[in-house]
């Protein structure tokens, strides 16, 4: 992920050199694993979240123009390629630019204020396609008329502020942070 986060597609072979890894068995990992998006040559463009395909969600880090599957990764990503983000999105149901600031630490700064994050309902997510099965309906939703609105639209939804959000990605990619 970090070295996506350079904002430049990522081949097998340099996968390969950086982890001294044997090439075919890169090559047959990165095959094996779901949500893993690559270009025509074969590189890497997106792994778990992190794109270099535009999408709803733009983080800037560090001067690097990236973008995210889902309103949540744009909370743990930020911790996981070493930098804090600028983030922009907007609510779905609103039509609110979303403005964040986001750094390994927490959310520091929010417009608007009150900022909800959508989850589906928990049956509703498969791993093997987690971009239509979950990071879909994952979004930021400009304040609680727009979290009601969600809540009554998707059965079995949750809204969680922003703080918890973050708390949840914290503990979900913990391993990811322990592991070089």
């Amino acid at each position: 992920m970090r070295e996506l986060a350079r904002g430049k597609p990522v081949a097998a072979r340099a996968l390969a050199a950086m982890t001294g890894r044997d090439l075919t068995g890169v090559v047959a990992t990165l095959a094996g694993w779901p949500n893993v998006e690559r270009d025509a040559h074969g590189r890497v463009i997106a792994f778990s979240g992190l794109t270099l395909r535009p999408t709803a969600h733009r983080l800037d880090v560090g001067g690097q123009e990236l973008h995210a599957w889902c309103a949540w990764d744009t909370l743990f990503l930020p911790t996981i390629i070493g930098g804090r983000a600028s983030v922009h999105s907007h609510c779905p149901l609103t039509d609110t630019p979303v403005r964040l600031s986001v750094d390994h630490d927490g959310v520091r700064a929010a417009e608007p204020k009150a900022i909800g994050v959508s989850f589906p309902a928990p049956d509703a997510t498969r791993c093997e396609d987690i971009r239509a099965t979950f990071c879909c309906q994952v979004r930021f939703l400009a304040g609680p008329r727009a979290a009601d609105r969600w809540l009554a639209d998707h059965d079995g939804a949750l809204v969680l502020s922003l703080d918890d959000a973050f708390e949840l990605g914290r503990l979900a990619t913990r391993t990811c942070l322990t592991a070089d």
